[in-house]
């Protein structure tokens, strides 16, 4: 198989991941493929999936991963090790696939994808989708930086709560939609709470309609939800909004001086081990 290049993307690289890896989590890799050798993969009508289905193949036939689980998620081959998760994303130069969808629609000097690359999209009709993680990466740091570490620190602990409540909602996914709540707070010259409590409090209110509503990431104004069924929509706001429910009675239990119902609460929410 020729491969041109290969590099660590998602979460990890944006110090947004959780915790150290473990069977539920994941580190992305993204895997460059050779245009040339793999020709057809971007010129048949079923290439992205016949590329994910080889990428597995290849993997499954090599003995150092005998002891993986190793299947297609969507999008990515994942290789599921008794500890950990590696999820690897085949790619193509963005110039090099001359049909790719472009995210944004019409041409965007500010938006040209031609120093992105094109990765499979499975989604209904079959086609290579162009994505930038570096230039995402960038600016997630550039609002990071200027929220003094807020942003991820809101993400990281978004995603905890998803995982530790079993809400339906993938990773990338919910760090899209909280780097959106900080980007149009900013687009609004609306102030952004300082203290976490507050902070947490406030997205937790708005992210019922964030999952239900489509959730876009910065470069290209790309989906980021297009698996997420009606039913996965509705149990994430269902338990977004229950949430959203304590943290407001923690408010105001604290707000009453009565701060250890309040921490209890908060608890109910953040896990126990939240102080």
């Amino acid at each position: 198989m020729g491969i041109e290049d290969s590099r660590l993307i998602g979460s990890f690289t944006r110090g947004t991941m959780t915790g150290p890896l473990k069977q539920d989590s994941d580190a992305d890799v993204m895997v460059v493929l050779d245009a040339d050798k793999h020709r057809d993969w971007i010129e048949q009508e079923n290439g992205p999936t016949n590329a994910l289905r080889a990428i597995k193949r290849r993997i499954e036939n090599d003995p150092r991963f005998s002891q993986t689980e190793v299947r297609v998620d969507q999008n990515v081959v994942q290789v599921k090790y008794h500890d950990s998760t590696i999820e690897i994303a085949p790619a193509f130069r963005y110039s090099e696939v001359p049909h790719a969808d472009h995210p944004r629609d019409g041409f965007n000097l500010f938006n040209d994808a031609s120093d992105g690359y094109a990765i499979p999209d499975t989604h209904g009709q079959q086609s290579w989708q162009g994505t930038n993680p570096r230039e995402y990466k960038q600016m997630f740091e550039a609002r990071d930086q200027a929220h003094n570490g807020r942003v991820s620190g809101l993400t990281r602990a978004m995603k905890t709560w998803a995982d530790r409540n079993n809400v339906p909602v993938r990773s990338y996914h919910m760090e899209t939609m909280v780097y959106n709540y900080f980007e149009e707070k900013a687009r609004r010259g609306e102030p952004v709470p300082s203290s976490y409590n507050e902070l947490t409090r406030e997205f937790m209110r708005t992210l019922p309609n964030r999952v239900h509503g489509k959730a876009k990431e910065p470069v290209y104004n790309e989906s980021v939800d297009k698996g997420m069924g009606q039913e996965d929509r509705n149990a994430a706001a269902k338990k977004a909004k229950k949430a959203s429910e304590k943290l407001e009675e923690a408010k105001r239990l604290k707000d009453q001086g009565k701060t250890e119902e309040a921490m209890e609460k908060l608890k109910e929410v953040h896990g126990k081990d939240f102080n």
